[in-house]
């Protein structure tokens, strides 16, 4: 059975790295492009708002007893497979789970243009991500 606390405390944490990142929205592209400072702020807060994403996925599919755990985009496909998550919201997090990758682990050279980009464009599927899950744990009471 999924913990209550966990789940809010996950789903708040979600929006305030959420709630950040929109905080850090405004410069241009070019001054993004040249502030080291800021470039580290976006991808850090990036990386735990995606990670939060996995640790509540993690903890709904072991407390519901889905598929086995995997890797961090099993557990959102499960979600997903459950019917937790809409398609739409299960793709894009798979997505962000291998931007996370990416952030972390540095695999090339970080493209600052792709982080932009996510930055100004994709943060409202992990707004849609916390509403279905929040959706999903009402109505199971």
């Amino acid at each position: 059975m999924v913990d209550e606390e966990i789940i809010v405390d996950k789903l708040r944490y979600i929006n305030q790295y959420t709630n950040d990142l929109k905080q850090m929205r405004g410069m241009s592209k070019a001054e993004y492009v040249d502030d080291i400072i800021v470039q580290r702020a976006v991808e850090r807060t990036f990386m735990n708002l995606i990670q939060s994403c996995i640790d509540l996925a993690q903890h709904i599919r072991a407390s519901e007893g889905l598929s086995p755990s995997g890797t961090a985009k099993n557990e959102i496909e499960t979600l997903g497979n459950a019917g937790i998550l809409s398609s739409d919201v299960q793709e894009q997090m798979e997505e962000a789970v291998g931007f996370r990758n990416i952030l972390a682990h540095r695999y090339g050279d970080v493209n600052h243009d792709v982080v932009y980009t996510v930055l100004h464009n994709d943060l409202h599927w992990f707004d849609q991500f916390q509403q279905e899950i929040a959706q999903w744990f009402q109505q199971r009471d």
